[in-house]
């Protein structure tokens, strides 16, 4: 299993896996404590949970174990609700019967939450990649798994078009005998909130589906610009389904739907969501947010057209993967992969244009037509 501790000192892993346990019980249970008429204890709960991650935070000298500074936080919680009123009590217990659990489990079990996470969502990817026939090279996805990095920040971060979400991730590409992959994710703790933590596996699946395995795997590989349409914007589309398949669980792959808390199915969906109207709002100052919101309308316009096609309205989804996880991975550089997103997007906005796509489409879908020569069919047009 990958480390997330590796690039993270002690005091600061001990803060990020106690917000994550901490929020794992305290987050699902808002809606009910709210309900029953008690928001101050869920309020309380959170703030003295922010207080003692962060006051760990203020000490990189402690001697505290993480199993130690677990035990104290469930001790903290409990003391925090102790005086208060017996029905509020009641509603608070929730919470803390499902920390003290949770933290047993660890202890009894240590594991590294985020990379457990970014180990689920790098095996989705691989499966995806695998079943709907895009070449990629093992030895690519070993490289990724095995150099993951976390690396935490003592300030506030955000990503460019969501400051809520506070973390920022990216993949850098090695060079050498083969392909190689990093995927590079910055956690601010003291920021580390269930916001956060609820988008993350859906951030993380970007990367590992659009970046990671992008082609062609000979020679070196160059990044997509930020405001490339096909990386950006189609292949996050590609994501967004694929993390939808995986709450749902369905699709060739549950590792990721397997790793995931289910009392925290709908806080991730609802995540998710908001990350990708993030990615396609447009906002002023962010110059890369038209090319994002053209190509996952491409692809969302493509999938539909798909779903309609007599040829391939039973097999929309799995069409719709098997050309856009084969031309990520292919030989064709960025710019081709961007003109494709271009004139897919052209030919389903102009009735005139609108055969230069379906045609070709529907020859592919019947056999009569490669998958390469459909797309050097629509990159040319």
């Amino acid at each position: 299993m990958t480390s997330a501790a590796s690039d993270i000192p002690p005091h600061a892993h001990n803060a990020i896996v106690g917000r994550i346990l901490g929020f794992q019980a305290l987050a699902p249970n808002l809606s009910t404590i709210e309900s029953n008429g008690h928001p101050d204890i869920g309020a309380r709960l959170g703030g003295k949970l922010r207080w003692h991650t962060n006051a760990v935070l203020d000490d990189p000298d402690t001697l505290q174990t993480l199993g130690e500074f677990l035990r104290s936080l469930v001790d903290v919680l409990n003391d925090e609700v102790r005086g208060v009123a017996d029905a509020s009590r009641s509603v608070a217990q929730l919470v803390l019967d499902e920390l003290s659990v949770l933290v047993a489990g660890y202890e009894a079990a240590p594991y590294d939450p985020l990379g457990k996470l970014a180990d689920a969502v790098s095996r989705t990817a691989a499966d995806y990649y695998q079943t709907f026939g895009a070449q990629v090279p093992d030895e690519l996805w070993h490289s990724t798994t095995t150099s993951l990095r976390f690396s935490f920040v003592g300030g506030k971060i955000g990503l460019s078009f969501d400051s809520t979400i506070h973390v920022q991730l990216w993949t850098e590409f090695g060079s050498g005998y083969y392909p190689t992959a990093q995927v590079m994710i910055k956690i601010a703790p003291r920021w580390l909130d269930s916001e956060t933590i609820a988008a993350l596996p859906r951030l993380l699946l970007h990367e590992y589906v659009a970046h990671v395995p992008q082609g062609p795997h000979s020679g070196r590989r160059l990044h997509p610009d930020p405001g490339d349409m096909f990386a950006e914007g189609w292949m996050d589309y590609i994501a967004h389904c694929i993390f939808k398949d995986a709450l749902e669980r369905r699709g060739p792959s549950l590792e990721l739907g397997d790793s995931l808390a289910p009392a925290w199915i709908t806080l991730h969906e609802e995540a998710a969501e908001r990350f990708f109207r993030a990615r396609c709002s447009l906002a002023d100052g962010e110059r890369t947010a038209a090319a994002r919101r053209e190509g996952a309308a491409a692809a969302r316009q493509l999938h539909d057209l798909l779903r309609r096609l007599p040829e391939t309205k039973e097999t929309a989804d799995e069409c719709l993967y098997r050309l856009s996880l084969g031309l990520n991975a292919s030989p064709l550089g960025n710019a081709a992969r961007a003109r494709f997103a271009a004139n897919v997007r052209l030919s389903l906005q102009r009735a005139s244009r609108s055969d230069v796509l379906t045609v070709p489409l529907r020859e592919w879908a019947i056999g009569n037509m490669s998958t390469k020569e459909f797309f050097e069919r629509i990159i040319a047009d």
